[in-house]
Order: structure tokens, then sequence, then C-alpha cells
């Protein structure tokens, strides 16, 4: 399996890199990066995030129910499908 980089950018420029098969949540939480979130099922928005570039797909049947804006993702229901820029 190919690893997928994840760049973030917050305060500071930070990379990771996954092979697992984890929501991209779980990827940040698991390699200590700190994003808010609450019901983990896309519902309520707290751990929405900006996808700068890259690919994602939503696991649930439908996509988030919270309001989101151009470019805002929820990395609790989501994965990725490649290499991706994200800003917190």
């Amino acid at each position: 399996m190919i690893k997928k980089k994840i760049i973030i950018y917050n305060k500071k420029k930070k990379i990771i890199y996954e092979k697992k098969n984890l929501s991209l949540l779980k990827i940040l939480i698991k390699n200590n990066v700190y994003v808010d979130y609450h019901c983990q099922e896309g519902y309520c928005g707290t751990c929405r995030i900006i996808l700068i570039k890259g690919k994602i797909f939503y696991f649930k049947k439908n996509h988030p129910l919270a309001a989101l804006k151009k470019n805002e993702i929820t990395p609790c229901c989501c994965k990725i499908l490649s290499n991706i820029i994200i800003k917190l």
C-alpha cells in the first residue's frame, strides 16, 4: 500500500504520511495534530478544515450534513485518495 502525504498548515507547516485506511480525523489525532471535533458523523461541523489541494471521499452514504463553505471538509467522515494539503 502506498503512503499518502498530508501537508498541514496551521501555525507551522507539518508533513505526515499515512498508509492505513483511516478517516482523516483519526490520522490527524494519531499524529498529534489537534482538531476540534464532537459528533464524528459529519452532522455538527465542529471538525471542519480547509482542503487546499488533493482528493478525498466521504465514506458515509450521504455527504456531511453540516453546512460547509467552498473547500471546507469534515475530516471525521472522509478518507484521503491522494496526497493532500489542508489548513486547520
